[in-house]
């Protein structure tokens, strides 16, 4: 619910049109062509093929389409790189596609941990669903059989947007909308390559001539101009005309070699950080690369991370996130591949699982390997390690093994002292480690990722504590046998710290008190866990997860500065005193806990999840003290009976299934909020009568029949009404009641209004309720809706008379089947309407509920 409400609010916050692509040369034009084969106006799922060389731009032409028409659309994805992800593996044609089509419904539908069973499931989903689609990088006619394979799979409108280098593919697929990507005009590739060479679409007189020999030098393909005009930026004249003759002496007009002038032209260290990138670290945050790359000081991969960006190797995202362009990073190891061609084990990194198992089977591992990275899956039998495998990499800093599916095992069979001739190891993320301890003369010194996931670990080294001082990050989810937890004394620089699934652990060990730069503490799921360090307080621990610890019975007092606390399904019983002091915290989730009576609660709290606590009979009446509280979640609390009086600023109150409340405090007015009592059958007359006076956004409680003060009642879903107004009334809103048969759910209504009974509708109104159980007795639904702000009132002109009589046509539609049994329309006067008031924030004080207008009703 929580997750539902940041989403929908962020995607408000966010609705500012995206202007990403507006300063892009030509994009306009293929933005054109694109529309007319989309066809937007069109009801048939239509598939469009963008085909073009690699580097032409066809994923930029996606993705500008995508940013500009997505909102159209009620779900939609781009999914990027398909043809990465997809084989590179020893699973069969099946498995493949059931991994595809599970990563794709896990993104669309915004689901992480999504599991399918068949390759039924994207038709089964989205076949009502007008969806926009984007296939980026296709490379397989087997991609498009799992994820598109049939128009039918998706709703009327739905449009899928496939990007390919081989026309061949969209042909197989009966694709006939297709786009072949042209390279730029002349004159288009020169400002292309000037905006990066000089930031401006037109050279200086002095470059002219010049820059256009460098454009035809680039073959006149985007991202050819991209890297070498970012390449030649900032250079005079002269060095300019040196350039030019090597460059096309070295290139010959192939795209790698143009790629490789971008590379070839960084400072030494510059070119370690790009390969480090391109084999190891694409994709991570920026900080972590300076975390993990060896170098003089962080200030040098600060500047050399820039360095790489202004030349378009690399793209650093808001959020931090370093992105190296996928041919950039077959270039990289391109380059690390050609240091030595027939010896991978004198190479600065390995990437290839068979290399990999060469060099370790025939120890001819050297100093000169840094980092390994091989997927366990790309194995087609288990590889045994000798124990002398490392000894000759002393300088290996980096090592990751991986499963890329988890149905896989390890096999990456490694001897107990495998790992003991590592000195300067900075990452060791080898998942379903094989044995259950570290090796004795394991070197922690250096390590700053420790990533054993998955592991047969039952500790990782005895009580003796470790120097960690460089360590930043542990994970050992999912390792099912870790009975006990290693001594962090030293590790005073963690920063998360992940021990989730971790089912035989008991206890987490006091040494984490010196934890005073950890963030983030992940241990849900860790089904014995019972014990917590108490009397101390970490200074920057503001994630804290114990989620389905049921043996947990003690509140985690463990640090004042947590923001977000989550105890769902633990034993605990109540709620220490101390919590209202805490200074920091946003949300706590206390969902399955057993708390009965809930005394004390943070003051500054934005969100109270109190969902499925059976045995909560009370809350506390100092309720209404807490300005901040925005949202309440009390559902499927059985037992609670009364709901104190809550704060003025709370937007959501959520009470789903709560079997025995009776009594609320008194009527809401927040004009806001949204009130959700779905059944909760035994609300007393009070109760109900309270929440009609109330003032609200949106309300559902049960009910039979539309209340006698709705002025104009219908049965169906349908209100038809003939009016006439007094001259000096008018309305700008109408407050609607629907009553709900049971037996279905009910998540959504769409409201129509209509001034006759023919054309379009006035306007549209659409209410959402997310997450709604099936009604188990008839339920009204009450809201209120604003007119548009250009609608003249409710009189016209009949030829030159003006007459206060007007038709007027409500439609309502509900989703999911669920019936409407009745309908009421109530006109609201324009200076009391309730949404009015909501959206003047200056007010201080609660607003009354709205006025009936003066209008005389008559049904037809």
């Amino acid at each position: 619910m929580i997750t539902t409400i940041a989403k929908d609010v962020l995607d408000k916050l966010n609705a500012t049109p995206s202007r990403d692509f507006d300063d892009l040369v030509g994009i306009e034009s293929h933005i054109a062509t694109m529309k007319t084969l989309l066809c937007l106006e069109s009801r048939e799922v239509r598939l469009v093929g963008i085909w073009g060389p690699a580097g032409i731009g066809k994923t930029t032409i996606a993705r500008a389409l995508y940013n500009r028409f997505h909102e159209n659309f009620k779900l939609s994805v781009f999914m990027e790189n398909v043809s990465e992800s997809y084989g590179g593996t020893n699973l069969d044609s099946y498995g493949l596609k059931l991994g595809l089509q599970q990563r794709f419904l896990s993104k669309l539908l915004d689901q992480h941990g999504l599991r399918i069973r068949h390759l039924g499931a994207i038709k089964e989903r989205l076949k009502n669903q007008k969806v926009l689609v984007v296939l980026d990088d296709v490379d397989n006619i087997e991609q498009l059989q799992a994820l598109a394979k049939e128009t039918q799979w998706f709703g009327n409108k739905s449009r899928i947007i496939v990007t390919t280098r081989n026309k061949q593919l969209l042909t197989s697929h009966n694709i006939r909308h297709v786009y072949k990507v042209a390279f730029p005009s002349r004159e288009e590739a020169l400002a292309i390559f000037c905006q990066h060479a000089f930031r401006e679409c037109s050279p200086s007189d002095e470059f002219k001539d010049i820059s256009v020999e460098f454009a035809a030098l680039a073959g006149h393909l985007p991202l050819g101009l991209r890297v070498l005009g970012s390449f030649m930026r900032g250079k005079s004249k002269e060095e300019w005309e040196v350039s030019l003759p090597t460059l096309k002496t070295r290139l010959n007009g192939e795209i790698e070699k143009l790629l490789k002038v971008g590379y070839e032209g960084l400072h030494k260290d510059d070119k370690a950080l790009f390969l480090h990138i391109a084999c190891l670290f694409n994709g991570h945050h920026e900080t972590y690369v300076k975390q993990m790359v060896v170098a003089n000081s962080d200030l040098d991969v600060s500047f050399g991370l820039k360095v790489l960006a202004d030349r378009s190797l690399v793209q650093i995202y808001e959020d931090g996130k370093v992105v190296m362009h996928s041919l950039l990073r077959q270039l990289g190891r391109e380059v690390v591949r050609e240091q030595c061609v027939n010896e991978p084990g004198k190479r600065q990194f390995l990437m290839s699982a068979t290399e990999i198992c060469g060099v370790l089977s025939n120890n001819t591992g050297t100093d000169s390997v840094l980092g390994m990275s091989v997927d366990m899956c790309d194995l087609n039998e288990e590889f045994y390690i000798s124990e002398k495998a490392f000894e000759n990499m002393r300088n290996l800093l980096y090592i990751r093994i991986y499963m890329s599916n988890d149905a896989n095992t390890n096999k990456l069979k490694l001897s107990e002292e495998g790992l003991s001739y590592l000195p300067q190891l900075r990452l060791l993320h080898w998942e379903a480690y094989p044995h259950m301890f570290l090796p004795s003369r394991f070197r922690t010194e250096c390590l700053v990722e420790l990533n054993m996931s998955h592991s047969k670990l039952k500790t990782l080294w005895g009580d003796n504590a470790q120097p960690l001082r460089n360590l930043k990050i542990m994970n050992l989810s999912n390792s099912s046998n870790l009975e006990s937890f290693p001594n962090l004394l030293e590790a005073t620089n963690l920063e998360r710290l992940d021990l989730s699934w971790c089912e035989s652990l008991v206890e987490l060990p006091s040494s984490i008190r010196n934890l005073h730069k950890l963030s983030l503490l992940e241990m849900s799921c860790c089904t014995s866990l019972e014990i917590i360090p108490t009397n101390i307080n970490l200074a920057s621990l503001s994630h804290l997860h114990l989620r389905n610890c049921p043996r947990l019975r003690t509140f985690p007092e463990i640090s004042t500065n947590i923001n977000y606390l989550k105890i769902k399904g633990t034993a605990i019983t109540e709620v220490p005193p101390s919590v209202k002091s805490w200074r920091r915290i946003e949300e706590i989730c206390m969902e399955g806990t057993e708390v009965r009576v809930l005394i004390n609660v943070p003051y500054i709290l934005d969100a109270l999840c109190l969902r499925g606590n059976t045995k909560l009979v009370a809350i506390t009446n100092y309720l209404i003290r807490l300005r901040r509280l925005r949202m309440i979640d009390v559902s499927f609390c059985v037992s609670l009976v009364y709901l104190p009086k809550i704060p003025y600023s709370v937007r959501h109150l959520t009470a789903l299934n709560c079997e025995s409340l009776q009594n609320l405090h008194e009527p809401f007015r927040n004009p806001s909020i949204r009130l959700n009592f779905t059944n909760c059958l035994n609300l007393d007359h009070n109760a109900q009568e309270m929440i009609h006076q109330s003032v609200y956004d949106v309300a559902i409680l049960p009910g039979g029949q539309v209340p006698a003060y709705f002025t104009h009642r219908y049965i169906g879903n349908s209100v038809y009404g003939l009016f006439t107004f007094d001259g000096s009334v008018s309305f700008s809103s109408f407050k609607v009641c629907l009553v709900l048969a049971a037996g279905k759910r009910f998540e959504s209504c769409h409201t129509s209004f209509y001034t006759s009974f023919r054309g379009d509708p006035i306007k549209k109104y659409y209410t959402y309720m997310s997450n709604q159980p099936e009604l188990k007795v008839d339920h009204i639904c009450m809201f209120e809706c604003v007119l548009p702000p250009d609608y003249d009132g409710p009189t016209t002109y009949l030829g030159t008379r003006r007459s206060t009589t007007k038709l007027f046509k409500f439609d309502f539609n509900c989703n999911f089947g669920c019936e409407v049994l009745e309908c009421g329309v109530l006109f609201l006067e324009a200076r009391k309407s309730t949404i009015a008031e909501k959206r003047a924030e200056s007010s201080s004080t609660c607003p009354r509920p709205a006025k009936r207008s003066k209008a005389q009703v008559w049904n037809l």
